[in-house]
């Protein structure tokens, strides 16, 4: 018998990983991503947002820890916890090089910070929640193309390749932990889905901002080969919002849960294929 949504989400044990990656981020080429500036920048801009963007993750789900009752969520909400730590200080070390090649980095982390702050202070710890939900499922979405699809690696440096799949398996594992804690509180359905619709835009409209700033910056952002690759990179080839268009529009489904979409087995083939590493 197939395990449903939520047996699977209550099965899943996990913890932090203390990555060794085992290379310097300046031996990187400069567009690390198939020598594509928009590839690379697209992914630059991305990283930036995380640091600030955990954070926010990690106090909306503690600001509701004291509501569950459940022992299994509550472990899995401590681990969930430990693993977006990990993952905010290793962007925020990729931030920091980006820094030393003239991009601005870290102000943008600085600008993330002080939005982050002002949402912190106008809006109640359950609307951040669910912000929390959407972004997380935004992050799931792309996880699972980074672990499956070929198509979406190719040219990539293979040493940030690897950060970018550990990152990919742990938002994978955790995918279910924030919807969790936001059912579990019988918090409400509309407000879910208000609020995918407002991060669906922000977040677009933010990541395209950044993008055109590290472009701008190298001077390719008017480039007709710029235009060219943004293009083909998400309608085309890969094509990312053909790709997860099918699971974003899952999400406004009342009885929606992440782990409908079954990918536990590209968790345990990169289990199997990575033993340096260090369970915190």
């Amino acid at each position: 018998m197939t395990q449903s949504a939520q047996a699977i989400s209550a099965s899943m044990n996990f913890s932090g990983r203390k990555m060794d990656f085992g290379f310097d981020f300046r031996d990187l080429p400069h567009y690390w991503y198939d020598n594509d500036p928009v590839k690379t920048h697209v992914l630059n801009a991305l990283s930036c947002l995380f640091l600030e963007g955990e954070r926010i993750f990690i106090d909306s789900v503690r600001a509701h820890e004291h509501l569950i009752s459940d022992p299994v969520l509550q472990e899995q909400v401590k681990n969930f916890i430990k693993q977006e730590a990990i993952h905010g200080n290793e962007h925020h070390l990729f931030s920091e090089y980006l820094d030393t090649l003239g991009y601005p980095a870290t102000e943008i982390e600085r600008q993330e910070r002080r939005g982050r702050k002002i949402i912190t202070k106008i809006l109640p710890a359950s609307h951040r929640l669910a912000i929390t939900c959407a972004i997380e499922h935004f992050t799931a979405m792309f996880a699972h193309q980074l672990l499956t699809n070929p198509e979406l690696l190719e040219g990539m440096d293979p040493r940030i390749r690897e950060l970018w799949k550990w990152h990919a398996v742990e938002e994978t594992e955790h995918k279910g932990v924030c919807f969790d804690v936001y059912q579990h509180c019988n918090l409400p359905y509309r407000r879910r889905i208000f609020y995918m619709l407002i991060i669906t835009t922000t977040f677009l409209l933010r990541e395209t901002q950044l993008l055109a700033v590290f472009l701008w910056r190298d001077k390719k952002l008017f480039k007709w080969s710029s235009l060219k690759s943004g293009f083909r990179f998400f309608w085309t080839k890969p094509g990312i919002f053909p790709l997860i268009w099918k699971e974003y529009i899952d999400y406004f489904r009342r009885d929606f849960h992440p782990w409908q979409h079954d990918n536990r087995e590209l968790l345990e083939a990169w289990e199997a294929e990575h033993s340096n590493y260090k369970l915190v």
